[in-house]
């Protein structure tokens, strides 16, 4: 009964080991504390946020919520000059949607994990990839390919997925109302020096080594206290499930608007039909195009 009593905690642990699927836009490895998952969507040259990606994402952090191993997640893209460009609107099947209410569900559940969630970002984060990057605990940057912005207002539509309240909390509501309503990027440089994203680094090397080092501590921690300080913080700094629930309404009921459809449908004759890849590299340029 003793030695079986000194085991338990053993046998709890390899119980409660974070089991993953193989999922269709996630790579995912482990090391002991730090899981770390790679955005890669095969179906997009830019790595779209898309209903699979949703599905995936919502899978992951159901059993993260399940999870006593894992203290830190860390977030990145394997797409050059990409982390996320944003939300898939113009895809092969009819719109859903509950596509904007759900994310706007799993990002909120993100933020109520217990475990430390962190970005590394080396392209581009826009619309949702950058609500997503907004919506988790840390973000770092390289300089030379890292951008930032919610292009919406400029295709006639708002951030449906909370950007505008997690941004402002960050930035504050004057330079909140700056980027969100003109739809410019913002630089990893100019984004560190507002509050955007935690820090930038000239090289990826600086860094994940930065990452690592918090990790690395991270992992020698309490899961309870890590999950008990993350709660505390969002109480000083967390919309409202409500407030971006609404959010992703009014970005429901503009998106219907014949006149938003008819901006989105002169993208590609505006942009000359370049591909989609080239067109998305300055998005934030490009848009005052599609109204002159």
């Amino acid at each position: 009964m003793g030695l079986l009593l000194l085991l338990f905690p053993l046998l709890l642990s390899s119980v409660a080991a974070l089991e993953l699927p193989g999922y269709k836009t996630l790579l995912t490895s482990q090391k002991p504390g730090v899981l770390r998952v790679t955005f890669h969507n095969p179906d997009s040259s830019v790595n779209l946020w898309t209903p699979q990606m949703l599905l995936d994402v919502t899978d992951l952090v159901g059993r993260l919520q399940n999870d006593n191993e894992t203290k830190a997640v860390v977030f990145n893209s394997d797409y050059p000059k990409f982390f996320m460009a944003h939300a898939e609107l113009g895809g092969s099947q009819p719109f859903d949607p509950t596509f904007g209410s759900r994310t706007v569900e799993v990002l909120n559940n993100m933020t109520n994990l217990r475990q430390a969630t962190i970005g590394a970002v080396e392209g581009r984060a826009r619309g949702a990839g950058n609500e997503f990057l907004v919506s988790i605990d840390m973000r770092f940057a390289t300089k030379a390919e890292s951008v930032f912005g919610q292009p919406e207002v400029g295709l006639g539509i708002v951030p449906g997925g909370g950007g505008s309240q997690y941004v402002s909390r960050l930035i504050g509501r004057g330079r909140a109302m700056e980027y969100i309503l003109s739809s410019a990027d913002i630089n990893a440089n100019d984004a560190e020096a507002i509050g955007w994203i935690n820090k930038a680094f000239d090289s990826s090397e600086e860094m994940y080594a930065h990452i690592d080092t918090i990790t690395s501590r991270l992992a020698l921690f309490p899961l309870e206290a890590i999950g008990a300080a993350k709660q505390s913080i969002n109480l000083a700094t967390r919309p409202p499930l409500a407030d971006t629930l609404t959010d992703s309404s009014n970005f429901l009921r503009l998106l219907s608007n014949p006149t938003v459809q008819a901006t989105l449908a002169k993208i590609p004759q505006v942009s000359g039909n370049t591909s989609e890849f080239d067109r998305e590299l300055s998005l934030g340029d490009f848009l005052p195009r599609l109204y002159r």
